[in-house]
């Protein structure tokens, strides 16, 4: 008896199921127009464009705020020297992190969008040679203070 009930109660709900199955697939045809094609395709089309609505463009203020620039004297070069110091402090094999070196590349990115006729590489190179300038002024002091230790040595000997 109780057998009975329990294959009847499975049969009725499977029909159920396969019934609501059947009114989907012939709503997604109608609503395609009679085409031929996957009964899932709007589902995917409607999470598809969910998906798209919360990745929201940068706004200039939020750039401004990443790469810690008063938007009043921003200028390629200080917008190019900022992003390549931080971009390379924040490098993955160093223990940095990929997720800020995008949010830094797309604040660079919509911050030069004002500046379309600049050309980044010659900054960026200008930019390289500057630090490597200043590194060799750096140790060239080092070097001299090395000295200036030895004389004082050598004096109190």
């Amino acid at each position: 008896m109780v057998k009975r009930l329990i294959i009847k109660l499975i049969i009725e709900v499977g029909s159920t199921v396969a019934k609501s199955f059947m009114k989907a697939y012939q709503q997604t045809a109608k609503q395609s127009g009679g085409k031929a094609g996957n009964p899932f395709t709007e589902f995917l089309n409607q999470t598809m464009q969910a998906a798209n609505l919360t990745h929201k463009p940068m706004t200039r203020e939020e750039a401004f705020k990443i790469l810690q620039l008063v938007p009043e004297k921003a200028s390629p070069e200080d917008i190019i020297r900022v992003y390549w110091r931080q971009f390379h402090k924040n490098d993955p094999v160093k223990g940095g992190s990929f997720y800020l070196q995008s949010m830094l590349h797309n604040a660079k990115c919509e911050l030069m969008k004002d500046f379309a006729d600049v050309n980044e590489k010659e900054i960026l190179e200008k930019i390289k040679k500057e630090g490597e300038s200043q590194k060799g002024d750096e140790e060239g002091q080092k070097d001299e203070a090395k000295v200036e230790d030895k004389n004082e040595e050598k004096k109190e000997n």
